[in-house]
């Protein structure tokens, strides 16, 4: 796929400007930088939710999206099923209670959000985007805007797992703050600085991830 000369501005200040990247159509690309750069917003302009000023997105026109909100967005009335039931059709309800179980979360499905710890939460919304996705499978791009915060790290790993099986043969763009969490999930991390937000270095591959060190942002 093919960002072009995008430019996308809140009120006079320039968030993105004349940005253009070119990206993969498979895999776990991460996107790293400080807080306010940008990076949430680009996410949001890559499904449609923040429309740009000008320039282009090619070869996401017919996709669908699955994606993590960095807050859950559950809907506090409804069930922690039927919350992940919500998105799916008749014929993938099943998937609901498969993912939920996945994540550590069998015997709490007819909890309410309320009920929930903050990091249980985080997991039924994730189970959502992703039972959401498998649905689409082969046509989906999903959309992680810090899927692990508030998770303590035993439970981020395993999340983390779950990610990286789920979303195989997809394209998935992930936003963390977390050095070690970019360096294991991810098969590119795209090193951003700004505003407007630039790239600023691409490390491919976990070995050369791994090498690094530091991640110098």
């Amino acid at each position: 796929m093919k960002i072009k000369n995008l430019t996308v501005c809140y009120e006079q200040l320039a968030i993105l400007e004349d940005f253009s990247l070119e990206l993969p159509d498979q895999g776990i690309i991460c996107f790293f930088a400080p807080s306010g750069t940008g990076k949430t917003t680009l996410l949001r302009v890559l499904c449609g939710l923040i429309p740009a000023q000008s320039g282009t997105i090619e070869g996401l026109e017919e996709k669908k999206f699955a994606f993590v909100f960095q807050e859950d967005r559950l809907i506090p009335s409804l069930s922690v099923r039927d919350n992940v039931g919500l998105v799916l059709g008749k014929e993938y309800q099943a998937l609901a209670q498969e993912y939920l179980g996945a994540l550590g979360l069998s015997g709490w499905e007819d909890s309410f959000p309320d009920e929930l710890s903050g990091g249980m939460q985080r997991r039924a919304a994730i189970a959502r985007a992703f039972a959401y996705g498998k649905q689409h499978e082969g046509n989906v791009v999903y959309l992680l805007d810090e899927p692990l915060k508030g998770l303590d790290e035993k439970t981020a790993e395993q999340v983390m797992e779950f990610i990286r099986q789920k979303t195989k043969g997809s394209l998935t763009f992930f936003i963390t703050h977390d050095k070690e969490q970019a360096r294991i999930l991810s098969d590119q991390i795209l090193c951003f600085e700004g505003q407007p937000m630039k790239l600023k270095e691409i490390l491919v591959g976990l070995d050369k991830i791994r090498a690094k060190g530091e991640l110098d942002v």
